[in-house]
């Protein structure tokens, strides 16, 4: 079986990103994700800025967040991420919030679903262009 690829982006949490204490503010990291998975797919060629403007957009329809150990301000983060693509229109990413030792401080799970943004409805039958960047997401 071929392994799946791993994307990953290197973060730092600086003061915007944590409360008084020096702790990650829970809601940055739904941000952190998005860019994690924005950045992801303009590795395997897709704009996600283009991809609305042709009336495409992916938006969330399930998440988790498992909080391990506290992110703290200073702190040095790499976030590994895992595509799930099938042929079913829900898209799966697991991601893994990591410091420089190595040791995993979040794990979360995003669902999301590629629909049509002029009717939102869901695109069962993806367009080419698609399908190659997804299958690129999966196993680059």
């Amino acid at each position: 079986m071929k392994s799946k690829s791993v994307w990953k982006i290197n973060k730092i949490v600086l003061p915007q990103n944590s409360d008084h204490a020096g702790v990650m503010w829970h809601g940055n990291y739904f941000n952190w994700l998005e860019e994690a998975r924005i950045n992801a797919l303009s590795q395997v060629g897709l704009n996600y800025f283009d991809l609305t403007q042709r009336g495409i957009d992916l938006p969330l329809i399930n998440s988790s967040i498992k909080y391990i150990k506290p992110l703290y301000l200073g702190d040095k983060i790499i976030i590994e991420s895992i595509f799930n693509i099938s042929k079913s229109p829900k898209i799966n990413v697991n991601s893994k919030f990591l410091n420089d030792k190595k040791e995993v401080l979040t794990t979360a799970e995003v669902n999301m679903v590629l629909i049509n943004k002029d009717n939102f409805s869901i695109i069962r039958r993806r367009p080419e262009f698609l399908s190659k960047a997804f299958k690129k997401l999966n196993s680059y």
